[in-house]
């Protein structure tokens, strides 16, 4: 098995440099020596012991991810694609760091505050969690926190997310562009604050601009999965056409069911109906026909909530907290079309 001299002999440097690469301590090194430890881990297949490294720097060097999983009304399900693709890039961000990264499911807010501090973890992402529990978790455990996709409005509390209002107003311009006059809203319920509630706030928005009212009844409340999109879809063409003509779902899961379920009801997308998704995922480009959508940089939100944990970890306690909006993009395929309506 590889030891720290043989990684450093190997990278023609000394033990503490490789220590220091292996610790996350990158402002020591220069990034050529850098790259130059970690290739030599990667080739020798160097593992630390993490039982020594935890007892040596009185850390556990661990950095929990906390996640709310989405849910069908009977038991939690796995990770959703964009929640699926954060969590690989931020395990790659993390380790680069020299850190580990454990995963666990947000259910109760209190009870996962006591784990955080059983289990001794560093610090602490969690991603879609709401306002208040995000000050709840911070007063219950003092170690470093970075809030992905949350709307609390404390300025003790570091958060990104990407700019949700800005993301349904693209969509609501896209389709009143598109001469649509009679639109739906699908997504999970509206709880202010937080994502879908900004997403809806700019669609509706949106629409006012170009003159267009969102129909209450047409605002349709859906969990984040492809089969209830689905049903969704088949129960507003039972009775016949709907009254609409095109939809913003806040998912391209939400949007992809919908879409399947329409065309088993009948319909041709997008020359009968028109759907427009967020996130811009893997099943945005899966699905036929492909989707128009509103793409998020993912592996990006990731990165800086990574980057933004890792501020906080090595700047000490006195570390400003920071508040991160990322910017959104319209992405046009082929799920919309100008209304007959026009």
């Amino acid at each position: 098995m590889a030891t720290l001299q043989d990684v450093a002999d190997e990278a023609n440097v000394t033990k503490m440099t490789v220590s220091n690469a292996l610790n996350g301590r990158r402002d020591r090194l220069s990034d050529a020596t850098y790259e130059r430890v970690m290739a030599a881990v990667r080739k020798l297949g160097y593992v630390r012991s993490a039982t020594a490294r935890s007892l040596s720097a009185k850390r556990s060097h661990i950095i929990s991810l906390g996640y709310v999983p989405s849910t069908h009304g009977r038991a939690e399900t796995s990770l959703g694609h964009h929640d699926s693709v954060f969590l690989g890039e931020l395990e790659k961000r993390v380790t680069e760091s020299g850190r580990y990264l454990m995963v666990h499911a947000v259910t109760d807010v209190t009870s996962t505050a006591a784990s955080l501090k059983s289990w001794n973890v560093d610090g602490a992402i969690f991603l879609s969690t709401l306002g208040d529990e995000a000050e709840v978790l911070r007063r219950a455990h003092d170690v470093p926190m970075v809030f992905v996709d949350n709307y609390a409005d404390s300025p003790l509390i570091s958060n990104v997310r990407v700019d949700d209002y800005r993301g349904g107003y693209l969509a609501g311009r896209h389709l009143t562009g598109a001469g649509h006059r009679r639109i739906a809203f699908v997504g999970p319920a509206l709880s202010p604050p937080g994502v879908v509630h900004e997403r809806h706030r700019g669609f509706a928005a949106a629409l006012a601009d170009a003159g267009v009212r969102l129909d209450p009844a047409h605002v349709f409340f859906c969990e984040t999965a492809i089969e209830p999109a689905r049903e969704l879809a088949a129960r507003t063409v039972a009775a016949g056409p709907p009254p609409f003509t095109a939809v913003f779902a806040t998912a391209d899961i939400i949007a992809a069911g919908l879409l399947k379920g329409f065309q088993r009801a009948g319909l041709h997308v997008p020359r009968d109906m028109s759907v427009i998704g967020f996130d811009d995922v893997e099943i945005a480009e899966l699905v036929t026909p492909e989707l128009t959508t509103i793409g998020q940089d993912v592996p990006q939100k990731a990165h800086a909530a990574a980057d933004m944990l890792h501020r906080q970890l090595t700047g000490g306690p006195d570390t400003v907290p920071e508040h991160i909006s990322l910017g959104v993009t319209l992405v046009e395929r082929h799920s919309v079309t100008a209304s007959r309506d026009r």
